[in-house]
């Protein structure tokens, strides 16, 4: 859905994380460039992948230095997991013919415990009426969300995506990173690992 090709620019959030090393290794195959959101600690790992530009969410706008990254172009794309004001950034900063493509909201999930005011602040911060027709025409931008969860009767087309990703991964373009693995009886302590943002890849249940 996201059209990605070659010598185009990526801006992936959350880029330390399963799917967003998997987005990089992806996005490299292709030949695009790719820019990445992350805590500084994960930055050193992230280049080693492959990731060429990084931002420290905590630290820096991630549109003000996309904006310096591209040169004030923008990107042709964006995987935002984040969600809230995330998206009304990333839509400002999509460039000509760009595409927001959203998949989760993180950001509702601020941390182990549930916090109301956090979960409306998330709210108000949707851009509920920017992403109307007349303002995609007139922006020529794109928008689109993804939910494979309401998917299931669209089995071949699953399959066939799960088949790629699987030739992908024989060939070694696709290398899944396990940053933890934990038993059935210590789910709890696993997603504390992840809500912390400890994790550089992904978190594994196990017998």
């Amino acid at each position: 859905m996201g059209a990605l090709k070659a010598n185009e620019t990526v801006l992936i959030h959350s880029v330390g994380g399963g799917v967003g090393i998997a987005a990089t290794q992806i996005a490299k195959h292709i030949g695009a460039r790719v820019i990445g959101t992350a805590s500084v600690g994960k930055h050193d790992e992230m280049r080693a992948l492959g990731v060429d530009h990084l931002i420290d969410y905590r630290t820096e706008d991630f549109e003000k230095r996309t904006r310096d990254i591209t040169a004030g172009r923008g990107v042709e794309l964006i995987l935002d997991a984040v969600g809230g004001e995330s998206w009304k950034k990333g839509y400002r900063v999509l460039a000509a013919t760009g595409r927001l493509g959203m998949f989760g909201v993180s950001s509702l999930a601020s941390g182990t415990e549930r916090n109301i005011l956090s979960m409306l602040s998330m709210l108000a911060n949707i851009p509920w009426f920017q992403f109307n027709p007349l303002g995609l025409m007139n922006a020529n931008k794109g928008v689109f969300g993804v939910n494979v969860g309401h998917m299931w009767d669209e089995i071949d087309r699953l399959r066939g995506w799960g088949e790629a990703l699987m030739e992908l991964a024989a060939r070694g373009i696709i290398r899944p990173k396990v940053a933890a693995t934990f038993k059935f009886d210590d789910a709890p302590k696993a997603h504390h690992f992840i809500q912390d943002r400890r994790n550089i890849g992904k978190v594994l249940l196990v017998p």
